[in-house]
Order: C-alpha cells, then structure tokens, then sequence
C-alpha cells in the first residue's frame, strides 16, 4: 500500500448505475455525506458532464476530490459502465473538473467496503441474530447480473476482495430442481448462478417453470422481471409465485455455497433491487436452512450471521470513509489515483 495519506476535502462521492448517478458531499473527514443531486444517467453524455452539474449542486462548498464507484468494471484509473455508454478517465475528470484528486471504485467493491461501515439500522437479519466473528464479510447482489465481492480484515486494515463471483456454476439438488432444469436456457454454454440469479434470470426461470402451468415459454420469459415479482407478492399468480420462491431458494444455495468458499463468519449481506423487490417473500426460517444445508459442514455454515442490506445509504458512506482515512484500506493507491 503506497504513503498516500489523505484526500483533500471538501470531497464528493459518486454511486453511478446504468440507470442513476447519486451524488453526496462531505465536507471534512469525518463529517458524514450529504445527498446533493441525483441525476439521470442517460440524460448526460458522459461522468464529466454529471460530475460537474453535481460540483455546481454544491454551492460554495466546491469539491476538492472525488471518490466515484461505477457500475461497471474498472482498471486502475479508468472505468466503463456495463448499461450505459460511459467512459470513465480518471485523470481526464480531474482537470476537466478542477480536482486535485480522485478514485474510481467497481460497485461490488465499493459494496464490499462499506460492509467495514454498515450500522444496526442498514440491515435486517433473515433468521436468528448472530454474533459476527472476525473473518471475512460477503456480500452478493442480484440486479442486472449477480455481483458478489468479499471483505477481509487483518488488524486495522481492510482489504476488498472483488471477483465474478456470479459465474460459478451450479445445479440441481432436489426433485424440484430436477423437473425444470432441463428447461433452462444456457447462457454461454452453461448454467450459472448469474443465469438465474438477476433480473434476466428471473424471466429465464419464468420461461423455464411455464410449461408446469400450461404456459408458453416464449411468453413467459419476455415477462419484464418487476411485473414478475408484482405477480408473486399479489399471491393469485401460481406461476410468478414459484418463479419467486424457487429463486429465492437457489438464491439462499448460492449465498450459502460462497460464504463457505470465503469462510464469511464476519457475515453474510445480500442486496440488489431484484431481491428488494422480492424481499416481502422471503422467510427467514425456510430461507436460512437452504443457506445453512452444507452437509458435512452445516455447523459451519450455521455459525454465519445472513442479512439483508435494506438501502444503498451505506455506500456513499463508505466512500467518505476512504476519503478521511484513505490508509485503513488495502486499495493500491499508487496504481489508481487520478493524479500522481
């Protein structure tokens, strides 16, 4: 880790989606962020554009420095978002901003940062309360993909452990899953937990379950996934009632299966809109038994704490974190700030 020591404040920090841009604004170390605009994605040609009607939102207390996490994935000083046609170049935003620094965050990794910041009041535990321990934290996230990224700690310092974790493979593992599964549609070649696991693989399991209510595959996959969920909590949809609840399912396997691989004792996190829009379904009793079924090591998987993050709040929060004390996190400084 390089002797950068400090981002200069007042310093404002980004989450830009495909969809939305949040911007928040800090003034000194420590001072928690202020929501300053939230802007449409598509409305702007590109991060400068946004950032600098966000700079504009601050008033007279104009940014020094930017922290910035991108839907998207991101190489050191530069970034793209994966559902919008933005380019992000971190040394080109700061002189075209007038910053004196900057950062460029993925948003899985800036997930998994701001688990070193979530609060009682950030989340909600599915099952019983427990005791988190000193290992890593994991946190998935089923939206447009199913991002997965993990957080160790070793002594003060923490270090973010981002991966694809949404493309490990999975399979069958009851009769139910048995009876489908033939029916769905491969993506790549394979079946993957990302091919089920987010807002397409909603309407992919839709397709793949159609058969079983006298529905036509082609139909019931081009089902738009909110309308899907909407279905499913109305409770006269049968269809879209076990399309929820065989996801939700395969969601608790797949959560449970990587917070083994991690040995997630310091918790297990789940978000993303696909599942908030599911959330009222889930029960916890059900869904923390297919989260702990690992036999031969069940004790294990029992012992970590599974909760779902109930806003994105802690994720500005996290960025004006780094931004005070940029040196509690292990995140290769001299390879990704924006100007020397």
């Amino acid at each position: 880790m390089s002797e950068f020591s400090a981002f200069a404040h007042p310093l404002i920090v980004a989450d830009i989606g495909g969809t939305n841009a949040r911007f928040a604004l800090t003034r000194a170390p420590g001072e928690p962020p202020r929501l300053v605009t939230k802007l449409a994605t598509a409305a702007h040609a590109g991060p400068e554009d946004a950032l600098n009607e966000a700079i504009a939102a601050c008033g007279e207390a104009r940014p020094r420095a930017a922290i910035i996490c991108a839907a998207g994935p991101v190489t050191g000083r530069t970034a793209r978002l994966t559902n919008a046609p933005w380019h992000f170049d971190g040394p080109a935003i700061a002189q075209a901003c007038g910053l004196e620094q900057g950062l460029l965050l993925n948003d899985f990794e800036a997930a998994a940062l701001s688990l070193a910041f979530v609060e009682e009041g950030d989340v909600s535990p599915i099952g019983p309360s427990i005791v988190a321990g000193r290992g890593p934290k994991l946190v998935l996230g089923p939206g447009t993909g199913l991002g997965v990224a993990a957080l160790a700690r070793c002594g003060e310092t923490f270090l973010p452990l981002p991966g694809e974790g949404g493309h490990v493979g999975i399979g069958p593992q009851d009769a139910e899953d048995d009876n489908y599964w033939p029916r769905i549609a491969r993506q790549h070649g394979r079946v993957t937990a990302e091919t089920l696991l987010c807002g397409p693989g909603l309407q992919r399991l839709h397709a793949a379950l159609a058969p079983d209510f006298g529905a036509d595959p082609s139909e019931a996959g081009a089902v738009p996934p909110p309308q899907i969920a909407e279905a499913a909590l109305a409770g006269n949809d049968p269809h879209a009632a076990a399309t929820a609840r065989i996801f939700l399912k395969l969601l608790a396997r797949t959560a449970g299966d990587l917070a083994l691989v991690f040995g997630a004792t310091g918790g297990v996190f789940l978000r993303g809109g696909v599942l908030h829009a599911l959330a009222r379904l889930i029960e916890p009793e059900t869904f923390r038994r297919h989260f702990t079924g690992k036999a031969p090591v069940d004790a294990f998987a029992r012992a970590m704490p599974l909760a779902l993050m109930l806003e994105d709040a802690v994720i500005l929060r996290a960025m004006a974190g780094i931004g005070a004390d940029p040196q509690r996190f292990a995140l290769a400084y001299g390879e990704r700030l924006w100007r020397a």
